[in-house]
């Protein structure tokens, strides 16, 4: 199988390693939007954490699904 087929699997939902990991990117982002405060450093670098993290997911579901071939 191809790299684009698993990445389509992914995408499509038969497996829950990419919802699950953008999941905890999200409430992981939260969590630091709240500790930051408003006048933190969050308005200036918490797209870039959000970013890294959703990449994190992907890479980690795509190795887990490039393992198996």
């Amino acid at each position: 199988m191809s790299a684009a087929r698993y990445l389509r699997k992914l995408v499509l939902g038969e497996t829950w390693s990419l919802p699950a990991g953008l999941a905890l990117a999200l409430v992981a982002t939260a969590l630091a939007e709240r500790l930051a405060g408003p006048q933190g450093w969050w308005p200036a670098g918490g797209g870039f954490v959000l970013l890294a993290l959703v990449l994190v997911a992907l890479t980690a579901s795509l190795a887990g699904a490039l393992k198996r071939r």
